[in-house]
């Protein structure tokens, strides 16, 4: 049996890599500056300061991952960056809220993040970027179906 299967040049493992690596980088630059922040912490964090009060279910979706959610943002709640209360319209539903400290974090990270964007993609090009994005939006929108 010939094995025709190229590790190197298949696009899932391209992304896999990069996502593991950019990961750990973000995780280097939370500590270097004080945090232990997960990358799925801090885009809860980028969400919430964006739009305050959404709900928790609303996050557990748009991260596809509900119980892991539910465990970040009690996490989250413990060391006071976020606060969870009751939907005051449906007792049902849970809003989450930024706290001061919360916003404190995104202010720093978000500079530091934006820094290290430049950083890392000084070599690409605005058109890149485009080309990139309508290219793994249609291999999202691909894989749903």
């Amino acid at each position: 049996m010939s094995d025709t299967f190229d590790l190197e040049n298949s696009y899932a493992y391209l992304i896999y890599r990069t996502v593991r690596a950019l990961r750990r980088q973000f995780m280097r630059l939370a500590s270097a500056n004080g945090l232990e922040l997960f990358p799925e912490q801090w885009f809860v964090l980028v969400r919430l300061v964006k739009q305050p009060g959404c709900s928790q279910s609303d996050l557990g979706r748009d991260f596809d991952d509900r119980p892991s959610m539910a465990r970040a943002l009690r996490n989250m709640e413990e060391k006071g960056w976020i606060k969870i209360q009751a939907d005051p319209e449906d007792r049902r539903k849970n809003q989450v809220y930024p706290t001061k400290k919360g916003i404190e974090i995104y202010q720093l990270m978000a500079s530091v993040v934006t820094e290290e964007r430049k950083r890392m993609f000084k070599k690409l090009s605005t058109q890149d970027f485009k080309t990139f994005k309508r290219i793994i939006d249609q291999i999202y929108e691909e894989s749903m179906d």
